[in-house]
């Protein structure tokens, strides 16, 4: 009897492993266009704004060896709008910075990105569900009322960038 309560487990669990491998391959097949998608995204805005892209004359841009923080830099400039942390986080492999050394680089990410606000470089909205947002510092024009959504660009409520704290800031 025991045996096959054993042997009725060991096929379950064969069955759901298989399952999840062949989910899995078809989300790396995702994954993978996805991110050709992203990389060619990133590539054409590069070439349409030249100031989207680390400059190519800078060292760690040729040789691909490209630090944290430069690397959280390189993906706000390219993308230019308003992005989570994990989003951040998500991008780095696309502009060249491998995360895959970092057991949790999330944290690390978000220190930077509140490094960058401090610094001017970066702008920080908070969302109604108290979530942070980042964008280019550049890449959102300054003026005392934005009428853009960070999250969905769909609402159209006005936002007051505050200079002293360098975020932006949803009113509702």
């Amino acid at each position: 009897m025991a045996i096959d309560y054993h042997q009725q487990i060991m096929q379950d669990s064969v069955a759901q492993f298989s399952r999840l491998i062949r989910q899995r391959r078809h989300l790396d097949k995702k994954i993978a266009r996805l991110e050709k998608m992203v990389r060619w995204g990133a590539m054409e805005l590069s070439q349409s704004d030249p100031q989207s892209a680390l400059p190519t004359d800078v060292p760690e841009a040729q040789t691909g060896l490209v630090g944290f923080t430069d690397a959280v830099r390189r993906v706000l400039s390219t993308y230019r709008m308003w992005l989570s942390p994990v989003l951040v986080r998500d991008l780095l492999p696309i502009v060249g910075f491998e995360i895959d050394s970092y057991e949790e680089p999330l944290p690390s990410v978000h220190v930077i990105l509140r490094r960058l606000v401090l610094s001017g470089e970066a702008l920080r909205s908070r969302v109604s569900s108290g979530n942070a947002l980042y964008t280019w510092g550049s890449g959102v024009k300054e003026s005392k009322t934005h009428t853009a959504n960070p999250m969905t660009h769909a609402r159209s409520g006005p936002m007051k960038l505050s200079r002293a704290e360098n975020k932006v800031d949803l009113v509702s």
